[in-house]
């Protein structure tokens, strides 16, 4: 699973200095940790990831796919987070999670669940040029794509790509986390 790996380096490399993630989960250790197993247990399984050779990455799961991790998944996970932030960081994700399920819209949709790229590569457009990988295979189903942006300077470059900010998750204390969601677009619009 070299793919696993290449894309962990990369969102975690990315997410570091994440405000809402260092919160949710209180290091980059425990960051580096959720990553890994959601990539290799989640995204990669039920999913799809796409890599840009030059430092970018993400993970996706498609209209209709389980994000739910396995029990050993869920025993790697709250040992990651525990040993990464404490027993803090376990309930501020489970809390997370119930607030991220709330907000995903009713409809079948196309979930981008991380974008990342290394801070070297950052402000070349390779993140959208991932993004756009699978937004094309949202649009190709006619399906919605829905995100969650836990740092609102990427906002203008969700818009750029159609999506549109629904509402700020109600999550006590937290650093911002927006819900955004786009239409699917025609086959020929970008």
């Amino acid at each position: 699973m070299a793919d696993a790996v290449e894309i962990t380096d990369i969102l975690s490399e990315a997410f570091a200095d994440d405000p809402f993630m260092l919160w949710m989960v209180g290091s980059e250790k425990a960051i580096r940790g959720l990553f890994d197993v959601f990539t290799r247990d989640v995204y990669l399984i039920h999913g799809f990831g796409h890599i840009d050779d030059r430092g970018a990455a993400t993970l996706w799961l498609p209209a209709g796919a389980s994000g739910s991790l396995s029990f050993f998944g869920h025993l790697r996970m709250g040992w990651s987070i525990l040993l990464g932030g404490g027993f803090t960081a376990i309930n501020r994700m489970t809390v997370t999670e119930k607030a991220a399920i709330k907000a995903h819209p009713n409809t079948p949709h196309y979930y981008l669940f991380a974008v990342g790229v290394r801070t070297s590569q950052q402000g070349r457009g390779l993140g959208a040029a991932v993004i756009r990988e699978g937004l094309k295979r949202a649009d190709s189903e006619n399906a919605l794509a829905y995100l969650e942006n836990s740092k609102p300077r990427n906002t203008p470059l969700y818009e750029r790509l159609g999506f549109v900010t629904q509402r700020r998750l109600d999550i006590p204390e937290a650093p911002p986390l927006l819900a955004m969601l786009r239409q699917p677009h025609q086959a020929n619009a970008s």
